[in-house]
C-alpha cells in the first residue's frame, strides 16, 4: 500500500514540475520585451538621470537564481549546525571516556603486582619492610634530615 502512494506523490510532483516549467516558459515567451526600470530619487546621483532598460526574461530569472541561492544557502547552513552538533557530541563523549581512563587507578587501583605478598620463608611482609630491603636504607625516613 506504502509502494504505490509513493510513487502516486511522485508522479504528482513531476507533473508538477513539468506543468510549473511550461507556465514560466509560456510567461517568459509571452513577455519577451525590454521593460523600463526607473531609478529612485536617491540613487539617481550614480545612475544618472535616464530610465534604464532591462529584458524582462533575464529579470526574472535574476530574481529566480537570488532565490534559490538564498534557499541553497539556509539549506547548507542548516546541514552544518546538525553535523557540527555530531562533532561537538562525538567530541564531549570521546573526551568523558578519556575522564574516566585518566581516572581508572582512584576508581578501581589496580594490586601492588610490584611488590611480593609473602616472603621467601611464608610470613608477610608489608609494604615498607619490602622497599626498606630493596632500597637498602633501612627504615630511615628522608624527610625528617636537615639539607
Amino acid at each position: 500500500m506504502v509502494r504505490w502512494l509513493r510513487i502516486a506523490c511522485l508522479f504528482v510532483v513531476v507533473l508538477a514540475l513539468i506543468g510549473a516549467g511550461a507556465a514560466v516558459g509560456l510567461f517568459i515567451l509571452a513577455n519577451n520585451d525590454w521593460v523600463a526600470i526607473a531609478i529612485p530619487p536617491w540613487f539617481q546621483g550614480w545612475l544618472g538621470q535616464k530610465p534604464l532598460e532591462a529584458w524582462l526574461p533575464a529579470l526574472i530569472g535574476g530574481w529566480v537564481v537570488a532565490v534559490l541561492a538564498v534557499l541553497a544557502l539556509w539549506a547548507w547552513s542548516l546541514f552544518y549546525v546538525w553535523r557540527r552538533r555530531q562533532y561537538e557530541r562525538l567530541v564531549a563523549r570521546l573526551e568523558r571516556e578519556l575522564a574516566d581512563l585518566r581516572n581508572l587507578p582512584f576508581l578501581a587501583p589496580a594490586p601492588l603486582e610490584d611488590l611480593p605478598d609473602e616472603r621467601p620463608n611464608g610470613e608477610r611482609a608489608d609494604a615498607l619492610a619490602v622497599l626498606a630491603e630493596a632500597g637498602g636504607e633501612g627504615d630511615r625516613d628522608p624527610w625528617s634530615e636537615p639539607l
